[in-house]
């Protein structure tokens, strides 16, 4: 969620052109596919807020359904109350009542911890938006985490606690974005040299700092519970490219490759998908897919990892599904033992040369002895 405030009716919060200029930054960040690549659908931007009462309920409603990565990012003006609370500046604010007026952060924060999410995190680009670091990661806050079984929390601030956050003038405002959130955007696009390949918010924070700092601009500030600051953020431009390896047909590697046993194929086949972004040439289909699924539904489907159960799956939806699997059942393959075709659902297959046997057959192939199932 990408949530920007920059029009207030109190002349007290001057607007925030570049608040708009920064949510459109941080969305073409995020569905960049060679950066972060976030789908379109996984992004919502909240730019016409009305006030915090319909904000919360927004945020509460999006939140609840999100069981992978949550990401908040907030851009527009904040301000303490008398107590030292951070408040969201909403368009009806009154800076003598922030609290009854604009959006208190823990409220918006435990709103955040209640999310069966994986990780939270959270980007805020305003004023005094160190306070908000204290309300996912401490406190009352923590406790909540503990007791709704989530697993960890990452606030990525402009400013500390105590410092106002920066833009340019408003004259320039009309094409720029915050400066926080430009510096940002720089960092991850042009990457970390030296880095691995895939930037952490861990590893983005320093950088970040260090520019900041050298233009004299308010620092950020930076907290993470549990291994949220681990998440994988984006891409690394600027990492060392890895050595180029022949990309294969998984198909090959379980139909050629007869010399080493089945077991070994499978093992080599996921390791390398999994290492390779999971692509779909390194899947595996027809006679091959039939193989792996026999051996993986009868001889190991408890004892086999979770990669490999993913890696079965993802082949399954490859070959299209309920609908593909009956299609392969449905072709006819004539057997290896006495040379009749049966249809492949009433067939078996031999893990080792991958020749189709008929029922007749042995539980060992007579051409090479190996493991027939089916």
């Amino acid at each position: 969620m990408l949530i920007g405030v920059p029009k207030y009716e109190h002349p007290e919060f001057p607007p925030i052109p570049a608040a708009l200029n920064s949510l459109q930054a941080v969305r073409d960040l995020l569905l960049d596919s060679t950066l972060c690549g976030w789908k379109d659908h996984q992004v919502t931007v909240i730019d016409d807020v009305s006030s915090a009462e319909k904000l919360i309920v927004q945020v509460a409603n999006l939140v609840k359904g999100v069981t992978g990565n949550l990401l908040l990012y907030l851009v527009g003006h904040g301000m303490l109350s008398t107590s030292g609370e951070l408040c969201l500046v909403m368009p009806r604010t009154q800076p003598e009542y922030p609290k009854y007026t604009g959006l208190v952060w823990r409220n918006l924060a435990e709103v955040l911890l209640l999310s069966p999410a994986k990780a939270r995190i959270t980007i805020m680009d305003c004023c005094f938006a160190g306070q908000a670091i204290e309300a996912l990661g401490t406190g009352d806050a923590q406790v909540l985490a503990d007791l709704t079984q989530v697993n960890g929390s990452y606030t990525l601030t402009a400013t500390t606690r105590n410092r106002t956050a920066h833009v340019v003038p408003l004259g320039e405002q009309t094409t720029k974005p915050t400066s926080f959130t430009e510096h940002l955007c720089d960092v991850v696009r042009s990457g970390i040299p030296g880095r691995s390949p895939h930037l952490t918010l861990n590893d983005i924070y320093p950088v970040l700092r260090t520019r900041l700092q050298a233009k004299g601009l308010p620092l950020p500030n930076q907290r993470g519970t549990d291994t949220a600051g681990h998440v994988v953020f984006a891409r690394n431009m600027a990492a060392s490219p890895a050595p180029v390896e022949p990309t294969i047909s998984g198909n090959s590697v379980i139909l050629d490759e007869t010399e080493n046993p089945f077991e070994e194929r499978v093992s080599r086949l996921v390791t390398a998908w999994a290492a390779r972004d999971r692509g779909q040439d390194w899947l595996v289909t027809g006679r091959a897919f039939f193989a792996l699924y026999l051996w993986w539904w009868h001889d190991n489907k408890r004892l086999a990892g979770a990669l490999t159960q993913a890696y079965v799956e993802h082949s399954y939806e490859f070959i299209g599904g309920e609908a593909g699997w009956v299609a392969l059942l449905s072709q006819r393959a004539r057997c290896a033992c006495h040379n009749e075709t049966w249809h492949v659902e009433n067939i078996s297959i031999c893990l080792n040369c991958l020749r189709y046997q008929c029922y007749q057959a042995p539980r060992e192939c007579g051409g090479c002895g190996g493991h027939i199932v089916g």
